[in-house]
């Protein structure tokens, strides 16, 4: 069945052929010159191709070579960055958990002496606010 219909394909093909050629306006020697003419530009755009194929493959290699040189010096950069950036935020948290467990601690001394003043049967009693040193 495959080969009936290649035969079918290559008569068809080249009955194709043939009529084109035997129909064409122009004379057989302006045929045979144009036929020239579109085989030479498409190998001449073969040729570009290729030529453009190859000058990319060697800037690919050009790239991946400066990639894998460059890279190993910036991310080791970053890693020193972020090594600084934790040397210098650690004690500054430090300091931030400190007043933060002051403040706690005082609001929770603040909050105790306002209940004890609630509870308190002394109603000429006052809440006073101590200001933190």
């Amino acid at each position: 069945m495959i080969k009936n219909f290649m035969k079918g394909l290559l008569f068809g093909s080249l009955t194709g052929a043939a009529a084109g050629l035997l129909f064409a306006p122009n004379s057989g020697k302006k045929t045979r010159e144009k036929i020239i003419s579109e085989i030479d530009e498409t190998t001449n755009l073969t040729l570009d191709v290729n030529e453009s194929l190859a000058q990319f493959k060697e800037a690919l290699i050009v790239t991946k070579e400066t990639a894998a040189e460059l890279l190993p010096v910036f991310q080791s950069g970053i890693e020193k960055d972020i090594e600084n950036f934790q040397f210098q935020a650690e004690p500054r948290i430090a300091k931030i958990q400190e007043q933060i467990d002051k403040l706690s601690d005082e609001l929770t001394q603040l909050t105790d002496e306002f209940s004890e003043t609630q509870e308190s049967d002394n109603p000429t009693q006052r809440f006073h606010l101590n200001r933190p040193k």
